[in-house]
């Protein structure tokens, strides 16, 4: 098995961390794989959503802090490293041509915070736990972490959660909007897979659409977003997802949406 493992199913991928033992650690290795795999996704076609998972008791508790005790000495080399990698596969999920979901199985913190964060939405278990972990590291935060952390609990509340390394518990996360659902662990892969299923059948194109929108729109007037919005919807009026969509509606059945 690889550090990474990826599975496609009725036109789900799931890309899930796997190693357990450093409780999904993303280190340089790992890093490649992971960004390699966003790199072949992207390629395929056929993928009409994407869970990102982990394996064990850990979504990912961050970057690979035993690869830089080991390298502490020249510290700067293995950061770049792990900084060029994890920031392609990130920007390879922030721009994903397909919605995506964190399925936040345990422990997320670090980068994998970033990671989580860079999705459209995410499902926890119940026993998940959140923290940032960077500034207990002496480090400021990375993989996207400063854009949206704010976006989903507002400045302060970010600005807290980063110099205080505060844990939550899973509903603190989805109480603070980090979370779109709390699942008991029983129930936790039937929701995911349920969401994701959902997602796929529905209208890919207009979904990465809606995203572009709503990340442009915090540095946007609103007559600005108006414009964008135009753009956006002028460009869906052309595509086979509005005619069915359009045709499903008024002959009162459900629509049979294709991505395009």
């Amino acid at each position: 098995m690889g550090l990474i493992e990826v599975e496609v199913r009725d036109a789900v991928a799931t890309v899930r961390l796997n190693v357990p033992e450093s409780m999904n650690a993303l280190g340089v290795p790992m890093g490649r794989e992971f960004d390699a795999a966003m790199a072949d996704l992207w390629d395929n076609g056929d993928i009409r959503a994407l869970i990102i998972t982990g394996t064990g008791r850990a979504f990912s508790a961050g970057g690979d802090v035993q690869a830089f005790y080991d390298n502490r000495e020249n510290p700067t080399g293995v950061m770049q490293e792990t900084l060029e990698v994890l920031h392609a596969a990130v920007t390879k999920i922030i721009d994903a041509p397909f919605p995506t979901i964190a399925a936040i199985n345990g422990v997320v913190a670090g980068a994998g915070m970033g990671v989580a964060m860079a999705t459209d939405l995410a499902v926890a278990v119940d026993t998940a736990v959140f923290t940032m972990a960077y500034t207990g590291i002496g480090v400021s935060p990375d993989g996207s972490s400063t854009y949206f952390l704010p976006r989903y609990v507002g400045a302060r509340r970010a600005m807290e959660l980063i110099l205080t390394n505060r844990v939550l518990s899973a509903t603190e996360a989805l109480e603070m909007g980090l979370v779109n659902e709390v699942v008991a662990e029983d129930d936790f892969d039937d929701a995911v897979q349920a969401l994701a299923r959902k997602l796929a059948r529905g209208p890919t194109l207009a979904y990465v659409h809606a995203r572009k929108l709503l990340r442009s729109s915090f540095g946007s007037t609103p007559y600005d977003q108006m414009d964008a919005e135009a753009a956006s919807i002028m460009a869906a009026s052309s595509t086979r997802d509005f005619t069915e969509g359009v045709s499903a509606f008024i002959e009162k059945r459900r629509p049979d949406f294709s991505g395009a």
